[in-house]
């Protein structure tokens, strides 16, 4: 296991650990590796899925109570190597997985609503201010943690430890969604390789991931060409709405990324991708885990049931 690329790491979480290859991402010049056969059965689709046919295909989701509702039943997990050849060593191989029925948060958890929890005296503020990574608190950058920042109560709630997500799902009825709740949601069952569809965001504001906007503050970061969602960091939750999934959820990739209840090494499983993520790093077989104890600017959760 290894730390993310450099090129991405100054705001991303450092102890946040992807497979050995995500090496590969660090520079620009290397070439993604060919595509492998697969020795799982095909994903339920191959052909490319592209933003408008997707739009014009997806019924308009039902939100009750901020939550969508995924149906039960198979949908491809991991690697989509007809269309992705991106992937990283622990999304493979694809295959079919089975999950039943759930509810899960239209869109990620707000500074508005986590405060609430904190009023109830169910979640914790401590350390909500602080990103914390490496064993220590890292004040310098301190300025993009949103809690009790004046404008930001609708930004996703962020440097917050996994036992305050889980503690929050917990007070709202609710808990945190497992590792294949959370990628069926933001791919639905055609095995895309974005919750859009399968082309890089350019053009039409998709997803809050590293853009032109993140790059005049940091040049070294490795960011999208031509892309600019408008967000040097987080945005208010729900800002695209046309880079939803077929589940109607939103920000599946971009803006945090979203603590998972399954365990993995000695920490937890992260998926979703953020705004300090470039766009191999924002696909939605992506996986990732850190220590439970981290509280990143880039992090953030979502609740199901």
């Amino acid at each position: 296991m290894r730390l993310l690329p450099t090129a991405i790491r100054p705001l991303l979480v450092l102890a946040l650990l992807l497979p050995l290859a995500a090496a590969r991402a660090a520079s620009a010049d290397t070439p993604a590796p060919a595509a492998t056969a697969s020795e799982t059965a095909a994903p339920p689709s191959a052909t490319p899925v592209q933003p408008q046919a997707k739009a014009k295909a997806k019924a308009k989701p039902k939100v009750r109570d901020g939550m969508v509702t995924v149906a039960g039943g198979a949908f491809f997990m991991g690697c989509n190597e007809a269309v992705d050849i991106e992937c990283f060593a622990d999304e493979k191989p694809g295959r079919m997985v089975e999950v039943e029925t759930f509810q899960i948060d239209q869109k990620e958890i707000s500074v508005a609503q986590f405060a609430r929890c904190v009023t109830a005296k169910a979640c914790s503020s401590e350390g909500l201010t602080m990103p914390f990574y490496d064993g220590k608190e890292q004040p310098e950058y301190a300025e993009f943690c949103n809690w009790k920042k004046k404008g930001r109560e609708q930004h996703p709630i962020n440097c917050v430890p996994w036992s305050e997500a889980e503690a929050y799902c917990k007070w709202s009825g609710k808990r945190l969604p497992t590792e294949a709740e959370w990628e069926k949601t933001a791919r639905g069952v055609d095995g895309r390789k974005y919750p859009w569809g399968d082309v890089h965001p350019i053009g039409v504001k998709l997803a809050n991931v590293a853009d032109e906007t993140a790059r005049k503050r940091y040049p070294e970061w490795k960011s999208t060409n031509g892309y600019d969602d408008g967000y040097l960091a987080t945005a208010p939750v729900g800002s695209f709405p046309d880079g939803a999934a077929p589940s109607g959820a939103e920000d599946m990739v971009g803006n945090v990324w979203e603590w998972i209840a399954d365990p993995r090494e000695t920490g937890r499983v992260v998926r979703g991708s953020a705004w300090t993520f470039d766009p191999v790093l924002t696909r939605t077989s992506l996986r990732g885990w850190t220590d439970a104890k981290v509280r990143a600017a880039d992090g953030g959760f979502r609740c199901a049931k």
